[in-house]
């Protein structure tokens, strides 16, 4: 087996980008090793294509691999838990928050939208709330659904209409 290294265009370009994109991935790798995994993925390029022997070619592929692996590090640690929870209110499950006074709260519930007492309502049923922390559904586009689609479905919305969420996080603030 052969020996290759990587030539000072390849390596020069590894050492810019990475320096531009590190920002990104600092909390989880250190630059040293950013940089060898660009090594590493220069010696992918080369051995996944061995028919690439014009040097744009291979610094074209080892570009294209770098940048996705920079994504990949990016997406495989900045990963949202896929719960519904997480995304508006902590439902309450018992008696672990003791609240002394619930006056204002009270006031608040009977002068909100009815839409907002509806989506309050959800998450106190507890067959509904079931449904509303199951993890969200995926579309063939690859995008989720969001809390408020998960919501506007479940009670009968347009989500394209009505944002309950936004009206949620204005009316309790």
């Amino acid at each position: 087996m052969t020996t290759q290294f990587m030539d000072q265009g390849a390596r020069n370009w590894l050492f810019r980008h990475a320096k531009k994109q590190y920002w990104r991935v600092a909390p989880w790798i250190d630059f040293d090793d950013l940089i060898q995994e660009g090594y590493v993925e220069y010696c992918e390029v080369l051995k996944r294509y061995p028919q690439a022997i014009e040097a744009s070619h291979k610094m074209r592929l080892f570009q294209l691999c770098f940048r996705s692996k920079i994504e990949d590090l990016v997406r495989a640690n900045t990963k949202q838990v896929d719960d519904a929870r997480s995304d508006i209110l902590e439902i309450y499950d018992g008696d672990a928050i003791l609240i002394p006074d619930f006056s204002n709260l009270h006031a608040l519930l009977i002068k909100a939208p009815q839409v907002i007492k509806d989506a309050l309502a959800l998450m106190a049923d507890d067959k509904s709330r079931e449904e509303l922390v199951k993890p969200f559904a995926k579309y063939d586009n690859g995008r989720r659904e969001t809390l408020n689609e998960r919501i506007c479905r479940l009670l009968g919305q347009n989500p394209n209409t009505i944002d309950i969420v936004k009206q949620m996080r204005v009316y309790f603030s």
